[in-house]
C-alpha cells in the first residue's frame, strides 16, 4: 500500500541530542547510583540493545522513569544546546509538501521536541506521541496509527536505534534506521530494517 503517515523517531533522528546526553551521564549516574559512562565504550554501546545496557551500568529498570525525567528537565534547561541535524527541516517540508501526514514518536517530552522543533515545523506535525518508555514505544506507533486513521502498512516508521526497528516490527510498521544517531550501521542492519539510510536526503528517496 502506499505511504500515507512518515513517524519520527526525536532523539538521534530529527535532533542531535547525543552530545547533550553524554555530557549530563556522570551527572545522573551519580545522583541514581549507576555506574559511570566509560567513554571508551560508546563505540560498543552504539552496538548494544537497551537490554544489555541497563545490565552493563546495574540500572534496575525501576529507575528508568526517574532517569529519564530528569534529562528531559536537563534538557529544557538547555534546550539551547540543541539542533536538528543538518537538513531535517528541508525534509520536513518536503514530506509535508507531498501530502503525507508527519507523526513524532519519542521518549523525550512533548515541550522539548516542539521548542526544538520551532514553530514552523511544528505546524507541520499532526500526531505527537511523547514520553514512550524505553521498552514501550510500540503502543505509542499504535495510537499514532489509529490517529491518523491508517494501517500499519500505510505508514513508515524512521528511527535510530535497534529497539525502534522492534518497535515497528512488533505493530507490522515498515521502518527505517538512520545511521547519523546513536545505533551504529553494522548493528542496525542485523536487525533487518526495510530500509538502512546514511544521509538525510534518503528520507525523501524511500518515499518516493
Amino acid at each position: 500500500m502506499a505511504t500515507k503517515l512518515v513517524i519520527f523517531d526525536f532523539d538521534g533522528t530529527l535532533a542531535d541530542t547525543l552530545p547533550f546526553t553524554l555530557s549530563i551521564m556522570d551527572e545522573l549516574s551519580d545522583k541514581f547510583g549507576a555506574r559511570r559512562l566509560d567513554k571508551s565504550e560508546i563505540p560498543l554501546l552504539r552496538s548494544s540493545s537497551p537490554t544489555k545496557i541497563l545490565k552493563k551500568y546495574d540500572i534496575p529498570l525501576w529507575k528508568l522513569p526517574l532517569m529519564t525525567r530528569e534529562s528531559q528537565r536537563l534538557l529544557y534547561s538547555n534546550i539551547e544546546k540543541i539542533a536538528l541535524f543538518t537538513g531535517i527541516d528541508r525534509v520536513m517540508r518536503e514530506v509535508a509538501a507531498r501530502g503525507f501526514k508527519i507523526a513524532v514518536v519519542s521518549s523525550n517530552a512533548k515541550k522539548n521536541i516542539k521548542k526544538v522543533l520551532g514553530e514552523e515545523l511544528d505546524r507541520l506535525v499532526s500526531i505527537y506521541e511523547c514520553q514512550a518508555s524505553l521498552f514501550g514505544k510500540a503502543p505509542h506507533l499504535r495510537k499514532a496509527l489509529r490517529q491518523a486513521g491508517v494501517k500499519a502498512e500505510e505508514a513508515i516508521s524512521i528511527g535510530d536505534e535497534i529497539r525502534d526497528i522492534e518497535a515497528a516490527r512488533q505493530v507490522g510498521i515498515p521502518c527505517a534506521a538512520v545511521t547519523w544517531g546513536f545505533g551504529d550501521g553494522a548493528a542496525l542492519i542485523g536487525y533487518q530494517p526495510d530500509h538502512l539510510l546514511t544521509q538525510v536526503d534518503q528520507i525523501l528517496d524511500i518515499l518516493d
